[in-house]
């Protein structure tokens, strides 16, 4: 695999590299586009990164959703491929839309169907970057070292660790260009990531969990089966070590997961990030509202099919049917 470019100033050949990817759904603020204007227009906060390939995802509308907040989602794709057309903040945009409803993981898996680029930079609609990060050095150590496969932007301060973070640690690495942080935890918030990566080991963890996945957010499919609560060599007995004050031992598999913060283990590193929530205070709709059993009503295959389409091809197909925890399902 090649390495990056060393100078910094060659933005041509990272940029080539990544792909932003966007997800969106029906939300209360629809058919405002402010917050997702202010995401796309914060990535030149990193020098190159608006140059990189885009894609917006939006997810389907459940049928249960009320007429107005339809007529709202509606209107908000419509202005934002009007931005996606002509916008400058939208440069080498490509705007998708899923045939039905799919909720939070299974849309993501979508927006990643559409990816082909060696990294992917997942940045949720209702997040905006707020500091600068390396991302040509960042790009390059995960080319030299395979085993990081996923690097998440802190909104928080990268210590003391704090929600699904549980234990941090600094990690020296030969080939490693910029700070990172070990984490005994994975979420979905703001991360860039291997395609490879997403495709071989997360996306099939979301298949092969409950119901298929359908209900799920990604980061539940991966972080809970990470932690193994209760049980011996999961990041939960890692935590239950360092509250006992004995030597830190971690997760045989955690190279599997290969995850990571970007920036050091400290107080005054991490807050890459800025969360804006697009529901008030309403709850997220799919959780509670499933009358017609939309979100339980489609198999796992069928899932796995609409999400990758024909970007895995017949070979990946069939490496994911052989993926532990990922069964054919009789209808």
């Amino acid at each position: 695999m090649r390495r990056l470019q060393t100078s910094h100033d060659d933005l041509h050949s990272w940029t080539r590299l990544l792909t932003i990817i966007v997800s969106s759904s029906p939300v209360p603020s629809n058919p405002d586009t402010t917050t997702l204007h202010a995401g796309f227009r914060s990535l030149a906060i990193v020098p190159g990164l608006p140059q990189c390939a885009k894609i917006i995802q939006f997810d389907g509308p459940q049928s249960s959703l009320p007429e107005q907040r339809v007529r709202d989602y509606v209107e908000f794709k419509r202005r934002v491929r009007q931005l996606s057309a002509s916008d400058p903040a939208f440069v080498r945009s490509a705007v998708y839309e899923s045939d039905r409803f799919r909720f939070a993981a299974h849309n993501l898996a979508a927006a990643v169907a559409h990816v082909n680029t060696t990294f992917l930079f997942s940045l949720q609609h209702d997040y905006q970057l707020v500091r600068p990060f390396d991302a040509p050095g960042l790009l390059s150590s995960m080319l030299v070292l395979p085993i990081i496969k996923h690097v998440r932007l802190n909104m928080r301060p990268n210590a003391p660790a704090r929600g699904f973070d549980g234990v941090v640690a600094n990690v020296t690495l030969p080939g490693l260009r910029v700070p990172r942080t070990r984490t005994c935890g994975w979420s979905d918030a703001p991360h860039i990531a291997s395609t490879a990566y997403y495709r071989d080991f997360v996306l099939p963890r979301n298949l092969g969990d409950h119901n298929g996945g359908r209900r799920k957010f990604m980061e539940e499919s991966l972080h809970y089966p990470m932690q193994r609560n209760f049980k011996p060599g999961g990041c939960w007995a890692t935590k239950q070590q360092l509250l006992q004050g004995l030597p830190l031992v971690w997760p045989l598999d955690f190279d599997e997961y290969g995850t990571y913060l970007y920036g050091y283990a400290l107080a005054t590193d991490g807050s890459y990030t800025r969360h804006r929530s697009l529901r008030g205070n309403m709850p997220q709709w799919g959780l509670e509202h499933d009358p017609k059993g939309e979100i339980a009503g489609t198999t796992a295959r069928k899932a796995l099919k609409h999400a990758l389409g024909k970007e895995l091809g017949a070979g990946g197909r069939g490496r994911l049917k052989r993926r532990r925890g990922v069964r054919r399902r009789r209808r």
